[in-house]
């Protein structure tokens, strides 16, 4: 079980450079979590690629059809308090928010591309490559714990 933000559902349900990583991180784990969020940023992403003419709008339709036949199991909602304290501590915006509090909360991880929020959040935010590394045990995929030596 993973969060996923939305431009990895993007990039999986879509055709993009990024969408065979996607195809291999949900081989790896099916079980994406999103905030209910995902559904307006999703909705966004498909609008710009009509925009764009990257993508018809009756395609467009079908692909938001099954993506969220898909995702609806899987929302959920994190505390407003969490998000508006990651704000507040962390300069990011609600919508980034939404997604690190909801793995936070869960205590999963957050696969998610954008750089700035993987640097701020070390041990939870994750790269879609660096997902991938994670080694699975027992059906779970969990980083490599961090420890040090006690003082004697």
């Amino acid at each position: 079980m993973i969060v996923v933000d939305s431009n990895i559902s993007a990039a999986r349900n879509l055709t993009s450079v990024l969408s065979s990583k996607a195809e291999l991180v949900e081989q790896k784990d099916p079980v994406w979590i999103v905030p209910v969020l995902w559904r307006y940023d999703f909705q966004n992403i498909l609008a710009t690629a009509i925009k764009t003419r990257q993508i018809k709008p009756e395609r467009a339709l079908d692909v938001w059809e099954r993506v969220f036949g898909i995702l609806i199991e899987n929302e959920s909602e994190p505390s407003p308090a969490k998000v508006i304290d990651l704000v507040t501590q962390f300069g990011i915006t609600a919508y980034d928010g939404q997604f690190i509090a909801l793995a936070m909360e869960m205590g999963i991880q957050c696969v998610i591309e954008d750089r700035k929020l993987r640097g701020k959040f070390p041990n939870i935010a994750v790269s879609m490559e660096g997902f991938l590394k994670i080694p699975k045990i027992n059906g779970v995929c969990e980083k490599k714990a961090k420890y040090r030596r006690r003082k004697t």
